[in-house]
């Protein structure tokens, strides 16, 4: 009896062990509870998947061909059709107006002049992320004193491409130089318009297609 007894608590002793060990390392259906959470790992490769695609979302997306765009011009509106031009220079599309001719002007500088004058135009510089928007500031400040010591602040258009922006004026008796600092979503530029004063005033024109760019 007593070795019946000696051969029965053998067992019972390693069936107990053995599910004390199953117990810190298994479930008891093959799986470790001491596992890391799932999907940690997983959910920060998401969120990196995530901003690449945004990032590609922007970088391939569709601008429409045309756009409609009304401006004013001695003292009357016009509402014309304008068309999608891509810079072959800088990085960055706008929308044209017929009477309008987008045109590399040097490296890092385009310009969108009138047909019928060239002197009549707006200068487009894509500005680097790492500008110091400051001395830009200050910088355009002495440029246009070669037109007029006095250099005036207008108030800017009323349009969210133009929020936060710096606009500058300097008039001569033959032309007026208009310059925009623009910084938001879908911009990052330094606007220059120049206008002859005897002329018809393409000022309401320029701004309306500035309005339409975007850089890439």
């Amino acid at each position: 009896m007593k070795n019946f007894l000696k051969w029965l608590t053998v067992p019972l002793a390693i069936f107990l062990l053995a599910a004390c060990g199953t117990s810190e390392t298994d479930n008891g259906n093959g799986e470790n509870n001491n596992s890391n959470p799932p999907n940690e790992e997983v959910d920060e490769d998401e969120n990196q998947n995530e901003n690449k695609d945004d990032s590609q979302k922007k970088e391939n997306e569709i601008r429409v061909m045309e756009e409609n765009l009304s401006y004013e011009i001695d003292g009357e509106t016009k509402e014309e059709t304008a068309f999608l031009k891509e810079s072959d220079n800088q990085a960055f599309s706008l929308h044209v107006l017929p009477d309008f001719t987008l045109t590399a002007e040097e490296p890092n500088k385009d310009i969108l002049h009138l047909n019928d004058q060239s002197e009549v135009f707006m200068r487009i510089e894509v500005l680097p992320e790492e500008v110091d928007m400051k001395q830009l500031e200050e910088n355009t400040i002495i440029q246009l004193q070669s037109v007029n010591e006095e250099v005036e602040h207008p108030s800017l258009p009323q349009d969210d491409f133009f929020k936060d922006a710096v606009m500058m004026e300097a008039s001569s008796e033959t032309d007026t130089v208009t310059a925009f600092i623009v910084h938001n979503d879908s911009a990052q530029v330094k606007l220059t318009l120049f206008n002859k004063n005897e002329d018809t005033n393409y000022k309401d024109a320029f701004i309306e297609m500035a309005k339409t760019i975007q850089t890439k």
